[in-house]
């Protein structure tokens, strides 16, 4: 039987794919974890890992070897939680990985929520793009992601929780240019680059269809100028220093809008609209302090659905991009 100690090395020296960084987050020398990487791939008859001259890559079997480790160990540290709570010890950890706009809008205050309820519990957060996370999610100890998943493939590796959508709006500066037009189109909000993390295909359509009707399909289209980042504190700071606009939601802007910092443009389209879940690796069991903070984490999604109503009303009547024809 292969030592779980030595499997939790090869997933360490998987995440930081070097010898050095790996042995120091463990707490032991780098010829330690040399030697113990040699017991593990002769425990098992074969190579792991690829010796490369700036990194180390898993071989086809090391993958095989690092699916069936992280399983072992999430197993594993469940158990350990699971029997902190039955001894009225309520302690552990949680690995979570979001992207940028759910991370900001719902994960920061459900996680506020939670370390009131349960104090003793480290909560540790990656925030990523959305097509990342899927990735990462199979190569690193996440206990869920926050991620898209309209292009998420659930049937082989994920199985998901679908969260509430969430009506999008697009939002500028207060001052900006466009407040001053009495009545504001698509073509005018086109004229103004669009500041936002990398974006599915689903809302590339959209914006295409929307902002550019005349581009027919197949031709090379005129681009919305885009500035792309991932950070949402970056990108309010180009919207609130410049004239970009940006994509946002009720969750994710209210306390700036109310503060008179930011405005929403009053284009309700009714496409815009978040399609995020939480995801977990299909057979693995979540310990009882993540399914504590998933369930936290849909009644505040829940909530927020119900507070935004009034919000988005107030944009006006919502516009469609069906039934848009380009221009002959």
């Amino acid at each position: 039987m292969i030592d779980e100690h030595l499997l939790r090395n090869a997933v360490a020296l998987d995440e930081y794919r070097n010898f050095a960084r790996a042995a120091n987050a463990l707490h032991i020398s780098q010829p330690t974890l040399s030697r113990r990487i040699q017991m593990l791939e002769s425990a098992v008859g074969e190579r792991l890992f690829d010796r490369q001259s700036r990194t180390i890559i898993p071989t086809q079997a090391g993958e095989i070897v690092l699916r069936y480790a992280r399983r072992i160990h999430a197993s594993s540290q469940a158990m350990q939680e699971e029997i902190s709570r039955h001894q009225g010890i309520v302690e552990g950890s949680l690995r979570i990985g979001s992207v940028s706009y759910v991370g900001s809008g719902l994960l920061a205050p459900t996680i506020s929520l939670f370390c009131k309820r349960y104090p003793n519990i480290y909560i540790d957060t990656i925030v990523d793009v959305w097509s990342n996370l899927p990735d990462r999610m199979l190569r690193e100890n996440f206990d869920f992601v926050l991620a898209e998943t309209s292009e998420l493939e659930t049937t082989r590796d994920f199985e998901l929780i679908q969260l509430n959508s969430h009506p999008g709006f697009l939002y500028c500066r207060v001052g900006h240019p466009l407040q001053e037009k009495a009545n504001i189109t698509t073509q005018d909000v086109a004229q103004f680059s669009l500041i936002s993390p990398g974006i599915p295909a689903r809302l590339a359509n959209l914006f295409d269809n929307l902002f550019f009707p005349d581009v027919k399909t197949g031709c090379s289209s005129k681009k919305w100028g885009r500035i792309t980042v991932s950070d949402q504190a970056m990108i309010k700071a180009l919207v609130l220093n410049g004239d970009g606009i940006a994509v946002g939601t009720f969750a994710t802007l209210a306390p700036e809008i109310k503060a008179g910092i930011f405005s929403a443009l009053p284009l309700r389209i009714s496409e815009l609209k978040s399609q995020y879940g939480i995801v977990t690796r299909k057979g693995v069991s979540s310990s009882p302090t993540a399914r504590a903070f998933m369930a936290l984490l849909v009644e505040s999604d829940q909530e927020s659905s119900v507070l935004e109503t009034a919000f988005i009303d107030s944009l006006g009547p919502p516009i469609s991009t069906q039934g848009i024809q380009p221009s002959l």
